[in-house]
């Protein structure tokens, strides 16, 4: 008997009446197996591989109940840049622990500073958007907000209309500064992330650093000047180098120009741990110690500061909450989590108590001292 062309595909319909199940039992089997019992499940799932049916058609959901299953998180850099940059792949790990508790995908979006088509990111098939640190002049958000999906910004850009998750960064540097301070040094020099998406690395400019698109090392910067004028020093003193992005390179570019070019520095204040651990280098490629001749302090606390020789001293941030904490605002946004079940009370009390009642989410800091900071000799 010759086969048949072209056979209908099968159905959960099919499937179910085959069965003698209901359709939400066939349903469950692929999309939620805790309904089920084991038995149950198996028996489903046997069948619909004997009759060559792969689960329910994720288009039709998606047309029927109006959901994709899954949010979009929208990144600064390239996806190898983001993963070999630790602390965002500590804060991608909180993210991806929410979407399991939800059992959502994530959509993950790279590279929109380059000057991606904005339309292609903001059409993808997405329950909402998580942006993860970008300039403020950048077109994607407003498309985000135009389009009307709910969205999460994390670190910046802090706009008032818009959830945000940040840490408190202008406390952050008040601590690193008044730590080194507290030494007794009072010759600093400063190493900056960006302040604007354009790619400079260098000295820094006045017109870059009291206009910045970035608003974390704006914050940073008002932190350092307000604990050094404390102890009478003025920022406008201060020597500062500014990197395009955060990684031991550029870090070691910035400790070369401090150290050669800024006299008798004492104390580098580093926006960033991977900042820091490239001054460490700069200093010994010149056999400074460290810190019984130059002190250095990072921030965010990845896993290398403690790793580092000497040990970093750091500000650290809870990388993996802020994340986690970001992806429940969003998770329980209306839009989003009329939909979806709600997952059992887990060890994150903290993200559960903030994410139904504010939208802004301040995350403390906290001051880390190691071997790489001590009294200025």
């Amino acid at each position: 008997m010759p086969r048949d062309p072209n056979p209908r595909r099968p159905t959960l319909d099919t499937l179910a009446k085959t069965l003698g199940v209901s359709k939400t039992t066939v349903s469950n089997a692929f999309s939620r197996p805790d309904q089920l019992s084991s038995d149950l499940r198996e028996r489903v799932l046997a069948a619909a591989r004997e009759a060559g049916y792969s689960g329910p058609d994720p288009v039709a959901r998606m047309l029927r109940t109006g959901r994709a299953g899954a949010i979009g998180l929208i990144l600064p850099q390239s996806l190898p840049s983001t993963l070999d940059d630790p602390a965002t792949a500590a804060l991608l790990r909180g993210i991806a622990d929410a979407c399991e508790e939800r059992r959502l995908g994530l959509l993950i979006i790279p590279g929109v500073v380059r000057g991606r088509d904005t339309q292609r990111i903001v059409d993808v098939a997405v329950d909402g958007f998580i942006a993860y640190s970008l300039p403020r002049d950048l077109p994607v958000l407003e498309e985000v907000v135009i389009r009307g999906d709910p969205l999460v910004v994390i670190d910046q850009p802090r706009r008032p209309d818009v959830s945000t998750i940040h840490v408190d960064d202008l406390r952050g540097a008040q601590l690193a500064a008044t730590h080194l301070a507290g030494l007794g040094h009072r010759r600093f020099g400063i190493v900056s992330l960006p302040f604007r998406a354009d790619g400079y690395t260098g000295p820094g400019q006045v017109d870059r650093i009291t206009a910045p698109t970035y608003d974390v090392p704006g914050e940073r910067m008002q932190g350092y000047g307000a604990a050094l004028a404390s102890h009478g020093i003025s920022l406008d003193d201060v020597p500062i180098f500014e990197c395009a992005r955060s990684d031991e390179e550029l870090g070691f570019q910035a400790g070369r120009y401090l150290l050669e070019s800024a006299g008798a520095v004492t104390a580098i204040l580093a926006m960033s741990d991977r900042l820091a651990l490239g001054v460490l280098a700069a200093a010994r490629e010149r056999r400074i110690k460290v810190p019984d001749e130059l002190s250095i302090i990072g921030f965010d606390d990845i896993d290398g500061a403690a790793r580092a020789r000497p040990s970093l001293s750091t500000i650290r941030q809870p990388l993996q909450l802020k994340g986690y904490a970001a992806a429940r605002f969003l998770l329980d946004s209306p839009r989003v989590a009329s939909s979806q079940a709600r997952p059992e009370p887990g060890d994150r009390a903290e993200a559960e108590s903030v994410t139904s009642e504010s939208e802004i989410l301040d995350l403390p800091v906290e001051l880390i001292v190691r071997q790489s900071t001590g009294p200025r000799r």
